[in-house]
This record gives C-alpha cells, structure tokens and sequence, in this order.
C-alpha cells in the first residue's frame, strides 16, 4: 500500500507542471471576435446611425423643390391678343453657387464622424470580449490547477494516514514488549542490570557504548506522523474544494456575459482552451503612442467634425447671398370674335428670372458664429482626448510591464516550489519530518500557478488595450 501511494504522488509531481499553451482545435478567440462583430446589437445599433447618416447627403444636396402654379379666370380676361383664360407658371429656385456642394460635404463628414465612433465602439467591444476570454481562460486554468492540487492532497492524505496506521501499531507493539521483558529492580540498584550501564562515567573515562548508541538512536528516530497531520490535510482538501466550487461559479457568470456580448444563445456552449499564450503587441512598443495619435477613432471623429462645422461655417456665409431662380410663365389665350389682331388667340410664353433678398442678416450671422463655436468645441475635445490617450497608454506601459515582470517572476518561483515540494516530500517519506512545511510548499506550488495564469491574463489585456487604443483589431 505504502509503495502504491509513493508511486502515485511521484507521477502527480511529475504532471504537476502548470503549462501556459493552448491545446485546442474549435473556435478561437478570432472567430468569436468575428461572431461579436456580426452579432452585437450595440455596434450594430451603431453601423446603422452611420447608415442614416449617410442617407442625409442627398438630402441636403438636392434642389429646392420647382414650384408651379395653375390658375383659371371665372370671367375671360380680355387682353389685346384675345381672352386670357387661365396661367400655368413653374419656378426653379437655385442656392448661391457652391452652396449645395458644401452641404454635402457638411453632412459626409459628419457620416465620417459617425463611422469613427462606430469604429471605437467596436474596438471597445473587442476589448471587452477580449477581457472577457482571457478572465474565462483563466478560470478554466485555476480549475484545473486546483484538481490537481486537490488529487495530489488527496495522495498525500493516503500516505499521512498509511503512516500514522503503522506509527501508532509499531508504538503498541514496542510498549507490550517492553512490559513483558522487563527486569524488576534490585533494592540499590535501580534498573537492574541496565543500571550499571546507566551510571555515569568517570572523569576522563569514555562514555558506555550503550548509552552513545541510544542517544543516537533517540536524534535519528522518524517523528511519528499523528492524527493532526491526517486532519489538516483533510483541512487544506476542503478548502480548496470551496475554492474549487467559487471558481466553477465565477466562469459559470464569466461564460454568461461572454454569449450576452456575442448575442448568442445562453444555451450553446462556448469553447475555452486549457491554458492561454502570451499575445503579441502588433506594433513596436516604442511607437505605440505615435499609432494611438494617428489611428484612434475618437480623434478621427473629432477632426471629421471639426472639418464639418468649418464647411457648414462656409454654407451659412453663402446662405446669406441671393437665390436666383429661373422660371416659366404660359397664358392660355382664346380667341378674341371680331379681333383682327395677328396674335388673337394665340397662347402667350414668358420666361421668368427671380432673385432673394436676403436682408435680415441676423440669422445668417448667427448661423455663422455658431458653427465657429463648434469648430472650438471639437478642437477642445480633441486636445482632451489626445491627453486622456497619453494617460490611457502610460497606464498600459505600466501594466504591461508589470505583467510581464509577473510572468517570469512566478514561472521561476513555480519551478523553485516545485522543486522544493518534491525534496520535502522524500524527506517526509523516508524520516516522516517536516509534514506541515509540505502543505506549506505545496500550497505555495498551487498559489504561484494561479498567479502565473494571472499574470499572463493581465498581459493580454494589456496587449488587448493597446490594440483598442490603436484599432488595429479590423473585422
């Protein structure tokens, strides 16, 4: 029995090596990133705002609608040509030239506009997603990691019991020899003939072999493994079985946001590795901040708008000039009896040439000032964001770098425990010393794990943030 615990504790050491590689040959993060993209109903929401706002460029660029008019006389009006009976009449109105131009430039940046922030949103949403994976990754990690511990404790909790079963029949059998073989003492001679051999030396005289032998044998002797070592093992068993259930439940609500951001049905099942790969930044790190400034949607909108407000600045100067509109005017002519003009009867054509008079320059003016307004307004913002975006990266410096110290540092103390753990445990098999140094290692093993899976979560997020940052996440 003790040689097939030995043996299994052996070979769960051995396995016992949390490893960070993705084994899997399903669905990848890629393609629920597609799925995300396809299926959200907040980026699609966003899609179709910039859909309608490209739907306002022909509307703003088109003509004022031609106006006609249509009139008949009750009574015959008598002209010098004969009887005018009624007037048909139609009227084009024309902006000042350019005008239309520039209110189809004025509404296609504003569409512009509309599309960078749907593209920031669908970069947060990656993000999001992205945040999401690596958190259910590394829940799926820690389950499997604390398995394992919870098996080998479970060995180990063998061994301890193996060992305290033969301790405690090994100190019986000792105490009932002893009692059956002992020699009764002799008045003034304590201890009978054993006595002798317990009188001190005298000085200068070697020590008994006897009694060297004894209290070398008393120095080596195994301590005994008791019954509390038994019951802490079962202890550290529960406690991370609670762990266990916690962690079950984190990526049970982990896995429910994870389908609510892909819009999918909370019943289909989603595919997450065993264990995760360190990402990759897409771009240097040192130019990272210059990609932020050049690619970031939100600075994009801001400069689209910025451009709009100029052209509708321009738009209301050139409202505030004539329309000219040019038109045509029929009267319809019956014949006059006894006329004898040459256009009696004859239907008289009159081209017509109107203009505005744009003289209430209130309005115009004021239309003026607030697109310059605007104009400041965008240019405040940008500057705004541009210094939210050097925070938002010197945070992501930060934690990026703190990750990946993180990484290497539990990658090292992870093999250093394990190492550790396995010397105790052939010390705690052959001598049966230093038990509770052995849950302590072995604790240690399973806690620089966790943080190792941890720290290359946060490393990804980290690489994750960069690319929302930068939107180099193109679907």
């Amino acid at each position: 029995m003790m040689k097939k615990v030995i043996i299994i504790i052996t070979v769960l050491l051995f396995i016992y090596q949390p490893g960070l590689s993705q084994n899997h040959n399903g669905l990848g993060l890629d393609d629920y990133l597609e799925i995300a993209a396809q299926n959200n109903p907040g980026v699609k929401a966003s899609f179709n705002q910039y859909l309608a706002a490209l739907e306002k460029v022909p509307q703003v660029g088109s003509l004022p609608e031609p106006q006609a008019a249509l009139g008949f006389y009750l009574k015959p009006m008598e002209l010098v040509s004969g009887n005018q009976i009624g007037n048909i009449s139609v009227m084009q109105m024309f902006p000042w030239f350019g005008t239309l131009k520039l209110a189809e430039d004025e509404a296609s940046l504003m569409a512009k506009a509309q599309f960078e922030l749907f593209q920031e949103n669908k970069a947060g949403l990656f993000y999001i997603v992205k945040s999401s994976w690596y958190q259910m990754v590394k829940y799926k990690h820690a389950i499997a990691l604390l398995k394992q511990n919870i098996v080998l404790l479970e060995s180990i909790e063998k061994l301890t019991l193996v060992k305290f079963q033969s301790s405690s029949g090994s100190s019986s059998g000792a105490s009932s020899s002893s009692g059956m073989q002992g020699t009764p003492s002799i008045p003034g001679n304590p201890g009978g003939m054993g006595g002798m051999n317990n009188q001190p030396a005298a000085p200068g005289q070697p020590q008994p072999v006897s009694n060297m032998s004894s209290a070398s044998s008393a120095g080596m002797a195994p301590k005994p493994t008791g019954l509390a070592d038994v019951l802490q093992v079962r202890m550290e068993i529960l406690d991370q079985k609670n762990q266990l259930s916690l962690l079950t439940e984190k990526l049970k609500t982990e896995e429910t946001n994870f389908k609510s951001l892909l819009n999918r049905d909370q019943d289909r099942n989603i595919e997450i590795p065993d264990s995760l790969e360190m990402d990759s930044l897409s771009v240097p790190e040192l130019a990272i901040a210059d990609s932020i400034l050049r690619n970031n949607p939100m600075l994009a909108m801001f400069e689209a708008e910025k451009q709009s407000y100029s052209a509708m600045e321009e738009k209301a100067r050139k409202m505030g000039l004539p329309m000219v509109g040019v038109g045509l005017n029929y009267m319809v002519i019956k014949e006059q009896a006894g006329n004898p003009s040459m256009m009696n009867g004859k239907d008289m054509v009159m081209p017509m040439l109107n203009f505005s008079i744009p003289i209430y320059r209130k309005k115009y003016t004021a239309m003026q000032n607030e697109a310059k307004y605007l104009q400041e307004l965008t240019l405040q913002e940008s500057v705004e964001m541009k210094n939210m975006l050097l925070v938002q990266y010197r945070q992501f410096v930060q934690d990026y770098n703190d990750a990946t110290r993180r990484v290497e540092l539990y990658r090292e103390q992870t093999d250093l425990a394990n190492r550790t753990a396995n010397l105790l445990l052939a010390d705690f098999i052959s001598t049966g010393t230093d038990f509770e140094e052995i849950l302590r290692i072995q604790y240690k093993v399973l806690e620089y794990g966790l943080k190792r899976i941890e720290a290359v979560a946060d490393y990804n997020t980290a690489v994750a943030k960069a690319e929302k940052l930068m939107n180099t996440v193109i679907y």
